[in-house]
């Protein structure tokens, strides 16, 4: 889990947040896996979402959507879900990056629940899931209806939590070990192809976070970064041992000798013959 939290005094605010709203109350991180909620359960209309793989899946984009906005405008965002319920989403910050998000949702700002379930029945009718009975008030009870007043004081209660959890360190990140971790796995894969998205899930970050990391920690982009990684292979193998420089192209990641040859010039300065012949390390080059 990248986000680390004070996970006694966090279920706390949250348990405070419903008392005062009702309203359930989720923290997410930047690659939006659900990290703790208050109430544990889904409400009634999303329980039954979430036990159909299909919806389940509308539910987690509809999620990514919220928080993409959230990105792009760096503030608070009051939207409708796939399933016509509404969310708030509030991104948070730690040193200029986010690191997660505070989401409040199933709720709506319809008077008449009624006709929310028979749309919502009717919207999702075709599929294998155990719909409410549309026709009864217990399926319509459980829904929260708030105003939009009421809804935009709460979500505004909800932006001013993200300072809060960060003011009392009840939510951090180590952005130093992910970097680490990022050179890590760039080291360990220099000889093949390496993949924003195989990094991403192999670290469990977003493709928008490992960018910002990158550029923010390490001065420069991913593809940067792993072209000046295999550039220090490729000296110290040049430098160090007999290969050949098409062997050395191919164990720093590139399978076309003349792109790797077009790429060390531009990086060194010389070619990877006069690199090697400068270093005097014996061996003739190819």
């Amino acid at each position: 889990m990248l986000l680390q939290l004070d996970f006694e005094q966090v279920r706390d605010l949250l348990r405070a947040f419903h008392t005062l709203t009702g309203l359930r109350i989720v923290i997410f991180d930047d690659a939006c896996r659900e990290v703790i909620a208050w109430p544990a359960d889904h409400g009634p209309l999303c329980a039954c979402l979430k036990s159909h793989q299909a919806t389940k899946e509308l539910c987690r984009q509809s999620d990514a959507a919220a928080f993409e906005r959230c990105r792009k405008t760096g503030k608070l965002t009051i939207t409708h879900c796939h399933a016509g319920l509404v969310e708030a989403t509030a991104p948070i910050y730690d040193r200029g990056l986010i690191i997660g998000y505070f989401m409040f949702g199933q709720l709506t700002d319809r008077q008449d629940r009624q006709a929310l379930v028979r749309e919502f029945c009717r919207k999702f009718a075709r599929l294998n899931v155990d719909l409410p009975d549309p026709n009864t008030d217990e399926a319509a009870n459980s829904i929260q209806y708030r105003s939009l007043a009421e809804i935009r004081a709460a979500a505004k209660i909800l932006e001013a939590l993200t300072s809060y959890v960060l003011l009392h360190h009840l939510v951090t990140v180590r952005h130093e070990r992910l970097v680490n971790q990022i050179d890590q796995y760039i080291s360990e894969h220099v000889s093949g192809q390496i993949a924003a998205a195989d990094l991403c899930q192999a670290l469990g970050i977003g493709r928008t976070r490992l960018y910002e990391l990158t550029r923010q920690y390490l001065g420069m982009g991913l593809a940067a970064y792993v072209t000046l990684k295999r550039m220090d292979m490729a000296r110290q193998l040049l430098s160090g041992t007999n290969l050949t420089i098409g062997q050395v192209a191919a164990r720093t990641g590139y399978d076309d000798y003349t792109y790797f040859s077009k790429v060390f010039r531009k990086t060194n300065g010389v070619s990877p013959s006069a690199y090697r012949q400068k270093a005097g390390s014996g061996s003739s080059p190819d």
